[in-house]
């Protein structure tokens, strides 16, 4: 193991939320970050209809199945995920779920789209976070064609260049948009979370 390496393990094993996660059997000790922001902002509520993207290994999920039982959850994504109970989980490519998801007319529309999808890391911002834009691109997309109106986003980002103007243009679509750094997130990382609340009408949309 190389010194690098050696130095990023203490530090993962050490780490308050790991030790948290393994204590609760929870998947990933992104569930924490989940965790933190519902309880502020109270977006996992019963009989809600959840879209996960980019679910494995499935944190997120096993957080808002055991919040309630009466809920629906699907979850996407293009690696395989273990099965957790209420949760629906489908192994495709995010964009070609959503294709053929909206093509049913009858399709139940979404309350919440989450994500914590994040592309491979180089540790070079000028690439890292484009890549992260383009992948939250998809999701937003997704978003918009599955939510119901006044229903909510939360998609993972890196800060840096490009990010304030993103924010910006997400309010044409949503009444709110935040920013949010989850105590879990580590204090060196450029993670942050966006918030987006309110998906505005088409014809809202459209008149702006």
């Amino acid at each position: 193991m190389s010194k690098n390496s050696s130095k990023w393990y203490k530090a993962h094993i050490n780490d308050e939320f790991v030790k948290l996660a393994n204590k609760g059997n929870w998947r990933s000790r992104a569930v924490f970050k989940l965790k933190e922001i519902d309880e502020k902002y109270n977006l996992i509520t019963e009989n809600s209809n959840i879209l996960d993207l980019g679910s494995a290994p499935g944190g997120w999920s096993q957080y808002a199945a055991k919040k309630h039982k009466i809920i629906k959850i699907t979850a996407i994504d293009i690696l395989h995920m273990e099965s957790i109970h209420n949760v629906n989980f489908v192994q495709s490519d995010i964009e070609e779920f959503s294709e053929n998801y909206i093509k049913n007319k009858d399709f139940d529309k979404i309350d919440l789209v989450m994500s914590d999808i994040a592309p491979n890391i180089s540790g070079i911002e000028s690439a890292d976070v484009p890549a992260m834009l383009n992948l939250a691109d998809i999701v937003v997309e997704v978003a918009i064609s599955t939510l119901r109106e006044s229903g909510s986003l939360l998609v993972k980002l890196f800060q840096g260049k490009g990010t304030d103007e993103y924010m910006k243009d997400m309010r044409i679509y949503f009444d709110k948009v935040r920013i949010i750094k989850p105590k879990a997130s580590r204090s060196n990382s450029r993670e942050i979370y966006m918030l987006a609340t309110g998906l505005k009408s088409k014809s809202t949309i459209q008149g702006q």
